[in-house]
């Protein structure tokens, strides 16, 4: 029986009210404050309501702390000079934390245990090679843990046993090579596995006992997906999950093991449900939260009305709830802003009291930043389409120079949540302009559909008509509007540029792959799942090569008459640095204007901070040159022309 919901008041997405006409931008916010790493994080309360642990740096390096609740003498409980701690969680008894760290110069990941009374570390997979990750922790097993490990094979993990108090660890499910997550229920037991099938579908199987056969319980193709599972019922009989099976959106289900019946617990026509909340030891659902404009709550009883409540009425932000003592009276929360930092705050439950912790960026906080609003219009087809707006502080939102920030994936959107380089464009002087265009995620499957085999097409006319309705509604110049983006967004610059050649001024593309013939055929012909999706949604290179070759840049480099600069990457499988070489000569053949940035280390993005920086560096004097915005003089250890090709 599905739950009557409780509506919270709507949060709506207030439009800005335009700021006083004015020439004066604010002060130049430094790329060393807006990008930097965030200085607080994971603030988790343990079990008994007794701790607080957190992530921040220890000499620049991001660390766990830890306190007593009752006192605000905070200290280090590990010590990693990689800062590569991941995913802490406490042990169900609360004596100890469990978290990844990195273990090699490679980036395996293994799973450690700091004893909260000792501060003794230890590692519970001391394997040299290998990977590990946290399959499950249960407080009706407070002395053991599942863990993953690809000890037996490099590319199949099974699942351990492993002993908190001797680290001992026992061999618990095998991998046939086709498992590709596990799932462990209240008594730690390994009932629910998600599995990649032969014809490219995918599966949850589950068994009731360890000596039990698998056997399917939901099926889905490409057109489907499953999310977040939240994990099992008090009674171990179903478990509650995210799946857009047999619906537009992702609904929240609570799906029967033995059946496989599953009950709706919540769903929207349109938009996805993004969260959940269970009560931490009852496990009955209490809450949905779905992605719209802004994330939105809706309850499913009164028990957290109150609660709800009082935390919204202290930020206005999107809330959401990080952890509970298993007594449910203390909780950490964080507030999500597109117009601030991220914030975290304590809240007691007895006295409705809330206290700030921290922010990720304090620096940030009194800064005067650009405002967000959301923004919907239709596109020339007459496809709903929706996205956000930010407008630079302290000048009239008039005729301002734009860019038009494209996000990747494409199968992903944006949110209303803060992103500096939103806010670096908005300090600079411009308007940023983000869509999500068909073929993004979380408004159902027609608009996700509405994208397949358009990457080169309507996708690249979306994000024109979002230009166009910012250019009627006298936000932007259009002449003085850019294109940008990293992934698929640097794809969809270089293919706007060369397929629409008027339409923007400038373009500024990372790690975009030139041929999409390459991109698709550098995925494993044994990946079946990832290439059946790739198939369906950009085109297939055995059967529509022609339509992959259309749509690539690298068939019309000609056409591309104006500047842009590409920041390209050594070790990318999607664009190999040849291609991006070959196609760089190729527009410069005919003296056309084009910055060429080679980053030799890095991947399918930049993740090196130090890279970060000097691309921003090199971008903000490119935008400077062509929009007339403004630049921040790069520092020393900001120099990009090293990087020249």
């Amino acid at each position: 029986m599905k739950p009557a919901f409780v509506t919270l008041a709507a949060v709506l997405l207030a439009l800005a009210t335009p700021p006083p006409a004015s020439a004066e931008l604010p002060p130049l916010l430094p790329r060393t404050l807006l990008f930097r790493n965030g200085e607080y994080s994971s603030p988790l309360v343990s079990p008994d309501g007794q701790h607080l642990l957190w992530i921040a740096p220890t000499n620049g390096i991001p660390n766990l702390w830890v306190r007593s609740l009752n006192t605000n003498v905070a200290r280090i409980l590990s010590l990693d000079p990689r800062g590569s701690i991941r995913q802490p969680t406490w042990q169900p008894d609360a004596q100890g934390v469990l978290y990844l760290q990195e273990h090699d110069e490679f980036g395996n990941l293994h799973v450690m245990q700091a004893h909260l009374a000792t501060g003794i570390i230890r590692d519970l997979t001391p394997f040299t090679g290998i990977q590990a990750r946290i399959v499950a922790t249960s407080p009706r097993v407070p002395d053991e843990i599942l863990v993953s490990l690809n000890l037996r094979n490099r590319r199949w993990f099974d699942v351990y046993r492993a002993d908190l108090r001797t680290g001992a660890l026992t061999f618990e499910a095998e991998n046939s090579g086709d498992v590709t997550a596990w799932y462990a229920d209240h008594d730690l037991n390994v009932s629910l596995a998600q599995v990649s099938l032969p014809n490219g579908e995918t599966a949850l199987s589950t068994r009731s006992d360890p000596r039990s056969v698998w056997r399917p319980l939901l099926r889905w193709g490409t057109d489907d997906a499953l999310g977040r599972v939240f994990g099992f019922g008090a009674g171990n009989s179903n478990v509650h999950l995210l799946s857009t099976v047999r619906a537009q959106s992702h609904r929240l289900l609570s799906l029967d093991l033995a059946t496989g019946t599953a009950t709706t617990l919540a769903q929207d026509a349109r938009f996805a449900v993004s969260s959940a909340l269970f009560h931490p030891t009852s496990h009955v659902f209490e809450a949905a939260q779905f992605d719209r404009a802004r994330a939105q709550w809706q309850l499913a009883n009164t028990n957290l009305l109150r609660d709800l409540e009082a935390l919204r009425r202290f930020r206005n932000a999107d809330l959401d709830i990080l952890s509970r003592d298993q007594a449910d009276q203390v909780w950490t929360v964080s507030y999500s802003s597109a117009d601030a930092p991220l914030l975290f705050a304590l809240f007691q439950r007895a006295t409705q009291t809330i206290t700030p912790l921290a922010s990720d960026n304090p620096g940030l906080e009194s800064a005067k930043l650009g405002s967000t609003r959301g923004i919907t219009f239709s596109a020339r087809d007459g496809l709903p389409l929706a996205g956000y707006l930010t407008l630079p502080a302290g000048v009239e939102p008039k005729g301002l120079p734009a860019v038009v920030l494209v996000h990747g994936g494409p199968w992903a959107r944006v949110l209303w949540t803060f992103d500096p380089q939103v806010h670096w464009l908005a300090n600079r002087g411009y308007a940023v302009l983000q869509v999500n265009f068909r073929g993004s995620d979380g408004y159902g499957k027609d608009h996700l559909n509405a994208g397949n085999k358009e990457w080169g097409g309507k996708i690249l006319l979306d994000l024109i008509d979002a230009k166009k309705w910012a250019a009627d509604q006298g936000f932007i110049d259009p002449q003085r509007t850019a294109i940008m983006g990293s992934g698929f967004g640097g794809y969809a610059t270089l293919a706007a540029l060369a397929q629409h050649p008027t339409e923007f001024a400038a373009g500024l593309s990372v790690a975009g792959p030139i041929s999409l013939l390459t991109m698709v055929q550098s995925v494993p012909a044994s990946a079946t799942a990832a290439r059946a999706v790739l198939d369906r949604r950009v085109g297939s290179p055995s059967q529509e090569p022609a339509l992959l070759t259309a749509h690539s840049p690298a068939s019309r480099p000609n056409l591309i008459k104006n500047p842009v600069l590409i920041a390209a990457t050594g070790r990318d499988p999607q664009a190999p640095s040849t291609e991006v070489d070959a196609f760089v000569a190729a527009i410069r053949r005919d003296g056309r204007n084009v910055d060429y940035l080679f980053f030799p280390d890095e991947a399918i993005s930049l993740r090196n901070p130090a890279n970060q920086l000097r691309f921003y560096a090199a971008a903000e004097a490119f935008l400077a040159k062509h929009l007339r915005g403004r630049a921040e003089p790069p520092s020393v250890a900001e120099q990009f022309e090293s990087l020249r090709r």
